[in-house]
């Protein structure tokens, strides 16, 4: 079962040469007096970055552009002793503890990494100054500076962790995928991200499946249409019917369903550290049942079951309270030849039901929120799906505000993305190869 013990925290990275170096009030760099060896200038400027970022700086500023609203850079990279005048100046100036707060110490400054670069309004506007936020720069910032491999380093309201007041103006480069997975899952400093957080599943979006040998594996997302080094999670998993990776408790963390052949329900819960709880048996008899999980009522605050029997009828077990299952409602009936999961075809915020038929076409059964289905001519919305199994509807796969559907082809052991915009599919996407002798999760 999950007997590998709790996963390590992501330690803190230390190489100054490392695009997710962290730099505090606390953990100068090292060397102190540190200079990257492949220091550029940017375009046009006197303002020098590390080659990486003014690249990324680059697309950046012609996304801003493109977007009507144009920026430029203020400050970049500092060394040691340009840092040393800047902060002798400011408590010069206000003194120490105000300087502290809006400046770092030399040898603690991200801009000595070159790394980091203030950006301001093309027009001068705001300046340096928290009012840049309220700005259409300053708002395109926000919205976009993960997609090209920054983020705000010193957000609003995070001076106790930061050291730093708001400094909506002060870009961060980590990388496209740490920068898309800090904004994905909410984390919204770089001392968030290194805090021991853990949990075994990183997030909806991550493929749980387990090998031939019954252990089970987590491949964390990068959010850019790939995945990253998988993680073990446990062995015993051989007598696995189907497995569901879902936040069964609304806690933020990313549990497993597990459905045995001998019939039991089972529920592991993780755990913010690492690893997960000793198992719940939260049901027996399901050994017949083909089950999808999802929040099948409108406004639930908890996940639940909808579960086909072995006679095609279809049941709504409710999950009223994050742990147990209550009696069944009965929902639909003729569903012996289909294959079911449940999806939010339309983004109505209504969990649908996409039902793939014998003849291999994809069915839509347009749910109304409330447990029943919408009185209506069955869309078909694919074809070709025979060979397809473990669909599952995840959510920021391709980053913030994605959602899609991700299937096996029986067939090849390729792993497809389709996104669902809303009442259609985007282009669809290969993420994978190989997976023919795993069980996924859905």
């Amino acid at each position: 079962m999950l007997t590998a013990p709790p996963a390590v925290a992501a330690l803190p990275v230390n190489d100054p040469g490392n695009i997710q170096v962290l730099v505090t009030k606390s953990r100068p760099l090292n060397p102190l007096r540190y200079i990257a060896p492949d220091l550029v200038f940017f375009p046009g400027t006197n303002y020098v970055l590390r080659r990486e970022v003014s690249a990324n700086l680059q697309n950046l500023f012609a996304g801003a552009r493109s977007a009507g609203a144009p920026l430029a850079v203020v400050s970049a990279y500092r060394s040691y002793d340009q840092q040393a005048a800047l902060y002798n100046s400011y408590v010069a100036q206000y003194g120490q503890a105000v300087a502290d707060t809006i400046s770092a110490r030399p040898g603690h400054s991200e801009h000595q990494t070159g790394l980091a670069v203030d950006v301001g309004n093309l027009s001068g506007s705001c300046g340096l100054n928290a009012c840049f936020a309220t700005t259409a720069g300053g708002r395109w910032v926000a919205a976009n500076a993960h997609r090209y491999g920054f983020i705000i380093r010193y957000p609003d309201g995070y001076q106790p962790t930061t050291g730093y007041t708001f400094e909506p103006w002060h870009l961060r480069y980590v990388g496209r995928s740490v920068a898309t997975e800090m904004r994905t899952r909410g984390i919204p400093t770089m001392e968030h991200y290194y805090n021991g957080s853990n949990p075994p599943i990183k997030h909806s979006s991550d493929v749980v499946a387990v090998d031939s040998t019954g252990t089970s594996w987590t491949y964390p997302s990068n959010f850019l249409n790939g995945f990253r080094p998988r993680a073990r999670l446990g062995a015993g998993w051989s007598t696995l019917k189907a497995g569901f990776s879902t936040d069964w408790n609304a806690d933020g963390l990313q549990d497993i369903l597990a459905q045995w052949n001998d019939g039991r329900l089972t529920l592991y819960r993780g755990q913010f550290g690492g690893g997960f709880q000793a198992p719940i048996s939260i049901g027996q008899g399901w050994g017949s049942y083909d089950i999808t999980v999802g929040v099948w009522l409108r406004g639930s605050r908890f996940p639940s079951v909808v579960a086909k029997d072995g006679a095609g009828v279809l049941w709504h077990y409710a999950n009223t309270a994050g742990a147990g299952l209550s009696a069944p409602a009965r929902i639909g009936h003729g569903w012996q030849d289909l294959r079911l999961t449940q999806a939010d075809w339309d983004r109505d915020g209504n969990q649908d039901i996409l039902a793939i038929r014998a003849d291999g076409q994809l069915a839509l059964y347009r749910s109304t929120g409330a447990g029943a289905f919408v009185a209506e001519t069955r869309r078909v919305i694919g074809n070709g799906w025979s060979t397809m199994d473990s669909l599952k509807a995840i959510s920021g796969f391709q980053g913030p505000g994605s959602y899609g559907l991700r299937a096996r082809s029986t067939t090849t052991g390729e792993l497809r993305y389709y996104p669902m915009p809303g009442n259609r599919w985007g282009a669809a996407a290969t993420i994978g190869h190989g997976w023919q002798s795993y069980r996924l999760f859905r």
